[in-house]
């Protein structure tokens, strides 16, 4: 949003109505000369003429657009913006979100996957001085966006999110040591990962039970949210690299124990979410720890904007000067 200071100053945009005014009653009182000339001197005349008032006409916009230049920086113009500031710096959190194709099965609503992204879209919403980041992994893993305040952007990011677009498997050890990596580098006061999975590890070079003794090893608070259930369920995502539409029943082998033994390695916890309720529940469980920041605070910057209209008056009146001496000179 733009203010300005003095917006008073506007009423100087009024000079040049009077001044075209004041003009054109001195053009009239003056009246003109004509010249009589032959066919080819006369040509020649009216080609320099056309010249010389194109040239005229032009600098004089510059000169309008100089003027308002100078009226809009004399305004105070300054852009506005308001921001959440938080005084005390609260946890880095990286949320380790399973994109593997078996994220997309239906036994919680809508999907695994989906309903993982939405809770932590209302995590996000809560007033918190939290620095959140986002690693994917499937066959590979990535680093989605790093640990920020910047909500919005992270939001964007998430919502980029979709089952197998890091290819066709589950490399749980190398996206959980990823997060780790990230979190402990980054300066809060506490370093969360959250594991986000369905539990089935199946490719990569890192074990989960590496993973975990390096969380232990780096101070990094473990918590993983098993999603999903054991057996025969519905599964449909769409493949990212054909665009097929992919659906039918997914034989899923999801290990509850498996995931609770990794959480304990790493001296963390682990909760269940079997269906939507339990992950809700269990997103709860993880925001009560985590209490929004109570001293935030609503401040307002204001950027002033001044020498950037000046700039701008400057280079259209260097323009006129220039359109008028060629007016009056280079073109006779």
């Amino acid at each position: 949003m733009t203010s300005f200071d003095n917006p008073l100053a506007f009423f100087l945009v009024l000079a040049v109505p009077a001044w075209y005014l004041l003009r054109s009653r001195s053009l009239r009182r003056s009246g003109g000369l004509r010249f009589p000339l032959d066919e080819e001197s006369g040509r020649r005349f009216e080609a320099s003429a056309g010249l010389r008032t194109a040239a005229a006409r032009v600098g004089r916009i510059f000169g309008i657009l100089a003027w308002l230049g100078l009226v809009a920086a004399a305004a105070g113009p300054q852009s506005v913006e308001r921001r959440t500031i938080f005084p005390n710096r609260g946890d880095d959190v990286v949320f380790a979100l399973d994109l593997s194709p078996s994220m997309g099965a239906r036994d919680v609503e809508p999907d695994r996957l989906s309903a993982a992204k939405s809770l932590v879209e209302l995590f996000l919403r809560e007033d918190r001085a939290d620095s959140v980041g986002i690693v994917g992994f499937g066959r590979d893993a990535a680093l989605l966006c790093p640990p920020t305040t910047d909500y919005a952007s992270l939001r964007s990011r998430l919502n980029r999110a979709k089952p197998g677009v890091l290819g066709d498997g589950t490399a749980l050890g190398l996206g959980l040591a990823q997060a780790v990596r990230h979190a402990a580098r980054a300066r809060g006061s506490v370093d969360r990962v959250i594991l986000v999975t369905d539990g089935e590890n199946n490719t990569g070079f890192i074990s989960p039970e590496d993973a975990c003794d390096l969380a232990a090893r780096l101070g990094v608070r473990l918590t993983i949210i098993g999603v999903g259930s054991r057996g025969d369920v519905p599964l449909s995502y769409e493949d990212p690299r054909t665009g097929e539409r992919l659906e039918g029943t997914y034989a899923s082998g999801f290990d509850e124990g498996a995931l609770r033994t990794l959480a304990l390695r790493a001296g963390g916890e682990y909760l269940s979410a079997r269906d939507r309720p339990g992950l809700e529940r269990a997103f709860r469980s993880v925001s009560s720890r985590m209490p929004p920041a109570e001293d935030a605070r609503s401040v307002t910057v204001r950027r002033p904007l001044s020498a950037s209209a000046l700039a701008g008056a400057a280079v259209s009146l260097a323009l006129a000067w220039l359109l008028g001496f060629a007016a009056r000179g280079w073109l006779s």
